[in-house]
């Protein structure tokens, strides 16, 4: 049975839209997208894959020109149902994912050093 709105896309076109987006080198987009997919997979559960979406989308996000308020004001209101917040900088996303980004840094990175 598929109840889901029409504009919720599926965790997997996500993921093909961001890495579409990264290739492109389109940052403001890969960061939207990068946070939609830290939501929808913090939503059903998936919290280490939502992770390094967050971590990936707050890089991105500390990337972005943020001196006026044009620069951070989101041109959409949501990505693949995902709801945007309207104005999208680096402070919000922190505050947003805090849970995914808990991961004190030192540790995580360690982790991913050792891999």
């Amino acid at each position: 049975m598929d109840d889901a709105p029409a504009d919720r896309t599926s965790v997997g076109e996500l993921r093909r839209q961001y890495e579409e987006e990264r290739f492109f080198q389109d940052d403001r987009a890969a960061a939207e997208y990068a946070y939609a997919l830290a939501v929808r997979l913090r939503e059903i559960g998936e919290v280490d894959q939502a992770r390094p979406y967050a971590r990936e989308c707050l890089r991105l996000a500390e990337s972005l020109p943020s001196n006026t308020l044009d620069d951070v004001t989101s041109s959409r209101t949501s990505v693949g149902g995902v709801p945007l917040p309207e104005r999208f900088h680096d402070g919000v996303v922190r505050a947003r994912l805090a849970d995914l980004l808990d991961e004190g840094p030192a540790d995580g990175q360690a982790s991913i050093a050792s891999k």
